[in-house]
Formats: structure tokens, C-alpha cells, sequence
């Protein structure tokens, strides 16, 4: 028999590369959506197909109650909520109100009545440390969150552990660091660097690009990585209640990320520092420690960040996000 798992945000660009790894394992999976269906090319049609859709918004308890006793799974994945720092902080209420009280909610649906379940595995941040330490980040390092999108994060993480442990649900929270790859939105730095060089390849924006610092440097990881760590922590047995940060151990600056992307468009467009676009008080670099996930799983990153640059800029191209 599959192994039933429920990934919620399974429309959202981490949810997709899950959702169809998870189907490659097998698994029969339930996806949840806030709209309609993914269709933007980052889902294999055939993926799309193999998957149970359903709609779920996180603030209503008793929707949670009923897609996790229809589901039946044995394992949750828990992506669903605010991913956008940008967005949370305008919209600060909703984004507690999701990334937070919307746990709990999912974590008390589980203790009321999920049998089946062995594992729920929360997408946690690594925003949450906010700036971390003088070296790299580990999981005992204190949540000392200097965003509103952080500090949502952080009380997901303490919110899921701790009424995890009170109520008897086995929780494991992963601490993202960023994921680059195929199907993110154009919020985000890679995605927005492919969508402003393809422009300027193709003649319709002047050969000149405004950039905030580019030598913040941050701990990047392939999303297809990222969501085999996720896969590879539900498989564990006996670690509920723990942490673990998913990251490669190593820092590149965003100014690469911008080489390989002009790179692949095949642009040199003039770079030219804007003050309006740095994020006055942003840590210099970011990096974490993976030492506790690879002692436990053997999982580390493999995919070659210039390669990923390569295929968002290829993915933005065909797929009209630009």
C-alpha cells in the first residue's frame, strides 16, 4: 500500500517540487491550494493528474479537521502560509494569523483525532534567527528574529514544537534556509534578476539594472534538495520535537546569483547600486550548519547553484512569468 501523505501549500513553489518528488517516491499525496490548481510549468502535467487537489485556508480550524480526516495520512507536511517577507510585513495580522495560529490549528487537529499520523513536518525559516552568530548558524542558536516575516516564523517553530510535545504530535519543524530554483515568484531575488535580464535580451527595458547589496551573502539551496531533506526528516523515527536546519554549510554572495543569471541570458547590462534597494540592518552573511540533518539522514546539497540559475532563468523564459 502507498504511504498517504498531506503536503499543505502544495500549490506554492516549495508545495510543487514536494508534491512531485513525493510522487516519485510513490507516496499517494493530497495536496492542498488556495485557488485553483498549479499551472504555471512547474508541476509535470502528469503530477498535476497523480494528485488529490483540495482546497484549504489554515485559518479555518474546522477545514483543517475535515481535509486531515479525509486525507488519512501517515505523514503531513506543513508549507501552507506567508513566504514573502515583503508581504508579511504589510500585512502583519494575517501573516501571524497563518504562519502561526494556522499551525496550531493543524497541529491540534492531529492530537484530536489523526491516528495514522507519524510525522508532521512544519517548513519552518531560518528568518527566525534573525541574525545569527559569528560563525555558522546551528539549531541551538537562539530565534532572535529581526523581521515581521522572522518573528511569524519563529513563533511557528515554538508554537509547533511546544504544543506538539503537550499534546503527543510528533513534530519535526525544518529550518529553510532560502531555496532557489524553477517556479519561484518574481518577489524573489533569482526569479527577479531572470525576469529584468530577459527583458533586456529581448529589447524591451533599457540595458541597465538597479541592485541593491549585492555582497549580502546567504546559505542558498536547490529547491529539489530542499524538498529531499524535507522527505528524508519525515523519514526518520525517533527524533519529534527536534529542529533541523536545512543548508548546504556554505555562503554565496547575491552578486553571483546576478553573474550566472546575465550569464545565461547573455546580457551586460550596465549595474548600477540603488539606496532605495538595500535593506538598511540585513546581517552581511547568513550561513548554516547542516551537521545535525546530515548525522541523522546523510542528506546534503548536491545540486550546483549556477546550474540552478540557469534553469529559473530558462524556466522564467518559457513560461511567461517574465
Amino acid at each position: 500500500m502507498s504511504v498517504r501523505v498531506l503536503v499543505t501549500g502544495g500549490d506554492g513553489f516549495i508545495g510543487q517540487h514536494l508534491v512531485e518528488y513525493l510522487l516519485g517516491r510513490g507516496y499517494a499525496v493530497t495536496a492542498t491550494m488556495l485557488g485553483e490548481a498549479p499551472s504555471d510549468g512547474t508541476l509535470s502535467r502528469a503530477a498535476c493528474e497523480a494528485a488529490e487537489w483540495t482546497r484549504l485556508d489554515v485559518r479555518d480550524a474546522g477545514a483543517i479537521a475535515s481535509v486531515v480526516s479525509a486525507a488519512r495520512p501517515c505523514r503531513i507536511f506543513h508549507l501552507a502560509g506567508f513566504s514573502s517577507g515583503a508581504e508579511a510585513g504589510l500585512r502583519s495580522r494575517d501573516a501571524l494569523a497563518v504562519n502561526g495560529a494556522g499551525t496550531l490549528r493543524l497541529v491540534e487537529a492531529v492530537a484530536r483525532g489523526s491516528a495514522d499520523v507519524q510525522t508532521v513536518v512544519v517548513a519552518g525559516s531560518a528568518d527566525a534567527y534573525g541574525r545569527g552568530g559569528s560563525g555558522p548558524v546551528e539549531e541551538r542558536t537562539p530565534l532572535r528574529p529581526l523581521s515581521v516575516y522572522g518573528a511569524t516564523k519563529a513563533a511557528q517553530d515554538v508554537l509547533a514544537r511546544g504544543v506538539g510535545t503537550a499534546l503527543g504530535v510528533p513534530v519535526v519543524v525544518a529550518r529553510l534556509f532560502p531555496l532557489l530554483g524553477p517556479g519561484q515568484r518574481p518577489a524573489f531575488v533569482l526569479p527577479s534578476f531572470c525576469r529584468r535580464a530577459l527583458a533586456i535580451r529581448r529589447g524591451t527595458a533599457e540595458p541597465r539594472l538597479a541592485v541593491g547589496n549585492l555582497d549580502v551573502a546567504r546559505d542558498f539551496t536547490d529547491v529539489r534538495d530542499g524538498v529531499r531533506a524535507l522527505a528524508d526528516i519525515a523519514d526518520l523515527d525517533a527524533t519529534p520535537h527536534m529542529a533541523y536546519n536545512v543548508c548546504s554549510g556554505v555562503a554565496t554572495k547575491v552578486r553571483r546569483l546576478l553573474e550566472w543569471v546575465l550569464e545565461r541570458a547573455e546580457v551586460e547590462p550596465d549595474i548600477v547600486r540603488d539606496p532605495a534597494l538595500v535593506r538598511h540592518g540585513e546581517p552581511g552573511i547568513v550561513v548554516g550548519d547542516p551537521a545535525r540533518l546530515r548525522a541523522a539522514t546523510g542528506w546534503r546539497a548536491e545540486r550546483d547553484l549556477r546550474a540552478c540559475a540557469h534553469a529559473t532563468m530558462d524556466w522564467v523564459a518559457d513560461s511567461g512569468a517574465a
